[in-house]
């Protein structure tokens, strides 16, 4: 399978361009709103002894901004614009045949950011020749802002899907938060919301 899923990548993935349309999100209890959307490229794939990786370059341009009793934007709370570099890097076991891998940061012109030692690890990976996906769920947490400079620790959960649509790919990021305790790392399911990020090739 793994070299049906790097055929694809190649042909499909690799080296193209893709655009996020703006995402509106609500954190802290409807205290904070942030606006979301990026390009991606997709670039550097190489086989490895028994797998593959490759890297995802964003151009992020990420604001949350403080509400007002209203509803209403007024100051900004959070400036994560900036340009990061994500690296996947998969592989068969041979217990159980099965693709396995992780996905972290490289690098970020992101000021003040929240993926610095953070990683997902990557699972249920399924290729049926047309559609690729896969399971992320990020290891021990990270920082989420709830508003004055403070933060509280969650971890994302998500669905991938890479897929062509009229002859151009999409890729398709469906995100769950958690809440986590850090003493136990028990999660529980956070009540801030985040709603699918959809890429589509320029």
């Amino acid at each position: 399978m793994k070299d049906k899923i790097f055929h694809f990548l190649e042909n499909n993935l690799i080296g193209k361009e893709l655009v996020t349309d703006a995402v509106v999100y609500t954190l802290a209890n409807g205290k904070l709103e942030g606006i979301y959307n990026d390009q991606m490229i997709f670039s550097n794939l190489v086989r490895t002894a028994n797998g593959f990786k490759f890297n995802m370059a964003t151009i992020t341009h990420e604001l949350i901004y403080n509400l007002d009793k209203k509803g209403v934007r007024t100051t900004i709370a959070k400036d994560y614009t900036g340009t990061s570099v994500f690296c996947y890097e998969l592989a068969v076991r041979k217990s159980t045949n099965q693709l396995t891998g992780y996905m972290h940061c490289v690098s970020t012109t992101v000021q003040n950011q929240t993926m610095e030692a953070v990683v997902c690890g990557i699972f249920d990976v399924i290729f049926d020749g047309k559609e690729l996906s896969w399971q992320e769920n990020q290891l021990l947490y990270r920082d989420n802002p709830i508003g004055e400079d403070k933060y509280k620790p969650v971890a994302f959960d998500s669905k991938v899907r890479i897929y062509l649509n009229e002859e151009k790919v999409v890729y398709e990021y469906l995100p769950i938060l958690w809440d986590v305790n850090p003493r136990t790392l028990e999660k529980r399911l956070s009540k801030d919301d985040y709603p699918p990020y959809i890429s589509k090739e320029v």
